[in-house]
């Protein structure tokens, strides 16, 4: 069964093949412009000259086309064609005129009447002459044989005036005929002229902004190109007329020399010599450009156009050799299209200049196009690769980064596992320090005054209350320690009020009144910790020596701002007050090492400590700079 679908689908298949087959060729047939078979169209390739200047010569026989520019470079003014319009021409139903190309301007008798007239006679003329011309011929004009038509042109040296070859036939012949050189000469230049500006305006922009100049040459040569194929196609003569038709000639060398720099810097061997080599080019052409249009030499242009031809061929094996060398399909298809146009631009040189054909189309202008497509494509290309590496580049400047990061929050720990593992051997230090010079002092006076009660049968009344102040001594230094190894900040204050907590007892004990004297202005005093520490050792050690040895009955302890910092106080009425007989640099009994150790304190916070007899007793100041407390 499916076999049998097979075979009668078939034929349908078949049949709708050859109906898109017809279409298409319908459609194509459509768009070239074919004419019906029965159409008549004749072209006239003959004619009769007479110039306006000699109104007594003979008619010249001519052929066409006709350009003026080799036949007769300085011809300025009209000049009369006349044609011989074949009978059958009459006898059509719409008879009609094609012309492929005339200028600068000029008139279409019939019989000896107007017909048509294509521009002013001015000075400087406008010039038509990139326009075809489809003419109507009225059929009232017409006579059964013998018709005459008569093309008077009028032309300006160096502005390509002449006349091509003249169709006449019917009109459903020539109006494809007309409306396809329309298409191609007139649509088609504004078409390519609005994409190169389109493009050449995006590779500006893109040069602007990258600061690339790959990108600089491919807008200009887009710009150029768009600017040159639009320029013709502005006919209206005013007095850049000249101007307009010098800048024209001389553009293609430009773009050239543009397109060159381009397909160098895409290569990547601009180097100083090739463009050297293109400025040359460049200045070459322009000495020609100038000597035509200054000495009206044509063959000068046809020379400039031939330089030109073979710098593209030159381009172009330069092209392939790199393609060859480093097989890159890239350079091979740049090449590939250059060669193309240089095979374009060959055919347009010889079919133009050479064999002047004034009617010929210039494929140059479209077969361009390949060329900046190709340029457009290896530029998107190019520009995609380069955002490519430039990712590439900056995935792997982040990876360095990190890894940098890491090693660096590496090297970060270990510093700072280097620094606790410092602090920490710093603060056990200090505080076997603390432990030996407070605890460890008070633990071996209270061994020794053990080994005293062992000596005697009743212990001493008086041994015993030092044994007691000896064990007291070593439970405050004990807690002293303790709170040392609190880091917090506080005032100074709150860490008096601890020492006195610890203190006063045993001063109780001894026989002697505290007095406390805290001023208003000093009592949010700040301390560092440490500091903190070392003015309670200090304090610790005042007081202490004032149990032992001053043999006081008040002590007086007082805390003040001053002028010059904060002062700490402790002075007692001690032995030396009431011994005034005494020496007053008398020191304190046993109390050589408590002193050394109050003094090494004081310096290593940076305060000044004074020790010695005052008219009321004794006395140990403290004075802390004001940069130390806050």
């Amino acid at each position: 069964m499916i076999a049998a679908g097979h075979r009668t689908a078939a034929p349908a298949s078949w049949l709708q093949r050859w109906l898109r087959r017809l279409l298409l060729l319908a459609w194509a047939a459509a768009c070239l412009g074919v004419a019906p078979a029965h159409a008549l169209s004749i072209e006239l390739r003959e004619a009769w000259l007479r110039e306006a200047a000699r109104p007594d010569a003979p008619e010249a026989r001519v052929s066409l086309p006709d350009p003026w520019e080799h036949t007769a470079p300085s011809r300025a003014g009209s000049a009369s064609y006349r044609l011989q319009v074949p009978d059958a021409v009459a006898a059509t139903a719409r008879p009609a005129v094609f012309l492929r190309r005339v200028g600068n301007v000029f008139r279409v008798h019939l019989n000896g009447h107007l017909v048509r007239e294509v521009g002013r006679e001015q000075h400087p003329l406008p010039n038509y002459n990139q326009e075809p011309v489809y003419v109507a011929l009225p059929p009232s004009l017409l006579r059964p044989a013998g018709n005459e038509l008569v093309i008077e042109v009028t032309g300006e040296p160096r502005r390509e005036a002449g006349l091509s070859s003249v169709w006449v036939g019917d009109a459903d012949a020539l109006e494809p005929m007309y409306r396809r050189a329309h298409d191609v000469q007139v649509r088609g230049a504004w078409m390519i002229a609005a994409a190169s500006a389109t493009m050449g305006v995006l590779g500006l922009l893109v040069a602007w902004r990258t600061r690339q100049s790959v990108y600089g040459w491919f807008g200009l040569a887009n710009l150029i190109w768009a600017w040159r194929a639009g320029a013709l196609q502005v006919n209206d003569g005013r007095w850049w007329a000249w101007l307009l038709q010098w800048a024209f000639e001389f553009s293609y060398s430009l773009f050239i020399a543009a397109i060159g720099l381009f397909l160098l810097e895409m290569a990547r061997r601009a180097t100083s010599g090739a463009r050297r080599f293109f400025a040359g080019y460049v200045w070459v052409s322009l000495a020609l450009s100038l000597t035509h249009a200054a000495f009206n030499v044509p063959v000068m242009r046809t020379v400039s156009l031939g330089l030109t031809l073979a710098v593209a061929v030159g381009m172009t094996l330069f092209l392939a050799s790199i393609a060859w060398r480093q097989r890159d399909r890239g350079a091979a298809l740049l090449a590939a299209s250059v060669g193309l146009c240089a095979a374009v631009g060959a055919r347009d040189w010889i079919v133009l200049r050479l064999m002047h054909d004034y009617g010929a189309y210039t494929w140059a202008r479209y077969v361009i196009v390949v060329l900046m497509v190709v340029m457009a494509w290896r530029l998107v290309e190019d520009y995609g690769r380069t955002l490519r590496e430039l990712r590439d580049a900056n995935r792997h400047l982040r990876e360095a980064v990190e890894a940098k990061q890491r090693e660096l929050e590496q090297a970060f720990e270990a510093q700072r596992a280097i620094e606790r593992r410092q602090a920490a051997t710093a603060e056990r230090d200090r505080i076997l320090r603390e432990m030996h010079d407070g605890l460890g002092g008070r633990l071996v006076g209270a061994i020794a005054l053990a080994r005293q009660l062992q000596q005697h049968e009743a212990p001493a009344r008086a041994l015993v209350g030092e044994l007691r102040q000896a064990l007291d001594d070593c439970l405050v230094e004990l807690r002293l320690s303790l709170d040392s190894m609190d880091t917090e900040p506080r005032c100074l204050s709150e860490a008096l009020a601890e020492l006195r907590f610890r203190v006063e007892p045993s001063l109780r004990a001894a026989g002697i009144r505290l007095v406390w004297n805290l001023r208003d202005d000093a009592a949010d005093a700040m301390l560092p910790p440490t500091d903190t520490q070392q003015v309670l050792r200090i304090m610790r050690e005042a007081l202490t020596n004032v149990i032992k040895h001053a043999q006081a009955s008040v002590v007086w302890l007082e805390l003040a701002r001053r002028e010059h910092g904060l002062e700490l106080t402790v002075l007692d009425n001690g032995l030396v007050q009431r011994a005034a007989e005494r020496p007053r640099t008398a020191p304190l009994p046993g109390g050589k090492r408590g002193l050394a150790n109050m003094r090494h304190r004081a310096e290593a916070i940076g305060a000044h400590i004074e020790i010695g007899p005052h008219p009321e007793g004794w006395v140990v100041r403290l004075t802390l700079p004001a940069g130390r407390c806050r």
